[in-house]
């Protein structure tokens, strides 16, 4: 039965990284003062299994406490659409290994498999990973990279996975989405001069390409990382952060009349001149940064949540994976699709 509404469900929740406030005193011919300064640091557990347990336990929480929402539709006709911000995963250092990567995917779907999810679609914020220096190379090469660091590739990418697949691990590969973002913001890693406790800075990151160069934009595979992908015949087109205000979509060739479009950031908002859906079509937008989120029909007013819920996160170390706690939900109400 085709979709004849979504639903939105946005997770509100600080996903930037922890600022910390250091004071010294400094001695000088004019006595004795205080200097501060600002430094950042990424939050997260120093094991990346640890951590990314963590993260997948607050989602648990998270799309559970959504599902018992009593302003959820619980029509088959409708579509609900639950979607965190930017960065939501990336670990102590800024960015996981790809094996930890693969590790973390793998759970997420498993969270989601259940028949009771057959009709919602999660946008899980962004995962970051990185690819770096083989450690096991020779002495010599290990030197080399020690003195002169190179540059760590990282990618963003969004995770879209469609639930209640069960145990059909072909149909659950088959309803699952990667978009990678195109463009490096100037805050999407901290810079060496503020940052605090390691990881990876801004300066040393080079971030990886979609595999697919044509520039249309449409997925030919589910991973190539472009950003527009069809899906229980609706097409979505999703763009994370500086992506959508620099107009991924809008300036793609040969755009495919998308139905819905998606924007997980950390710092936008979303811009009217970048709006890429058809007459009807819906935008929905969460940040992780302070910019809140938006459910609208275009050429309508933006929806107004029907209910927002504290996230209850009791026994997961939200203090040591995120700096200003487990978020808010947002449910908004129904729209009709185009």
């Amino acid at each position: 039965m085709p979709y004849k509404k979504v639903q939105f469900v946005a997770h509100l929740i600080f996903t930037g990284p922890d600022v910390v406030i250091e004071r010294e005193f400094v001695n000088s011919l004019f006595g004795r003062s205080v200097r501060t300064t600002s430094k950042q640091r990424y939050l997260g557990l120093d094991k990346p299994d640890d951590d990314i347990a963590e993260r997948v336990k607050l989602v648990g929480c998270a799309i559970d406490a959504a599902r018992a929402s009593t302003q959820i539709d619980t029509s088959d006709e409708t579509l609900k659409i639950f979607m965190m911000p930017e960065f939501f995963f990336r670990g102590k250092t800024g960015a996981y290994d790809m094996d930890d990567v693969q590790a973390l995917v793998d759970k997420l779907q498993g969270l989601v498999a259940d028949a009771k999810w057959k009709n919602w679609l999660f946008v899980f914020g962004t995962i970051v990973g990185k690819s770096e220096w083989d450690k096991d190379a020779t002495l010599l090469s290990q030197l080399i990279a020690f003195l002169f660091p190179p540059n760590t590739e990282a990618y963003n990418y969004s995770l879209i996975q469609k639930g209640g697949f069960g145990a059909d691990k072909v149909l659950g590969q088959r309803t699952a989405f990667a978009v990678l973002k195109e463009k490096k913001s100037g805050i999407d890693f901290i810079r060496a001069g503020t940052l605090k406790d390691g990881g990876i800075a801004l300066e040393r990151v080079k971030h990886l390409a979609p595999s697919n160069t044509t520039r249309s934009e449409s997925q030919r595979r589910n991973y190539d990382g472009s950003s527009v992908f069809t899906l229980d015949g609706l097409t979505f087109g999703l763009e994370i952060c500086l992506d959508h205000l620099v107009g991924r979509l809008r300036k793609s060739r040969n755009l495919a009349p998308i139905d819905v479009q998606l924007i997980p950031s950390c710092g936008a908002e979303v811009d009217p001149l970048n709006i890429a859906v058809k007459p009807g079509g819906l935008v929905l937008h969460c940040d992780g940064l302070g910019w809140g989120c938006d459910a609208q029909a275009v050429s309508l007013p933006p929806a107004v949540p029907a209910e927002i819920l504290a996230v209850n996160a009791a026994g997961v170390r939200v203090a040591d994976i995120f700096a200003r706690g487990a978020g808010d939900l947002h449910v908004f109400p129904a729209l009709a699709l185009p």
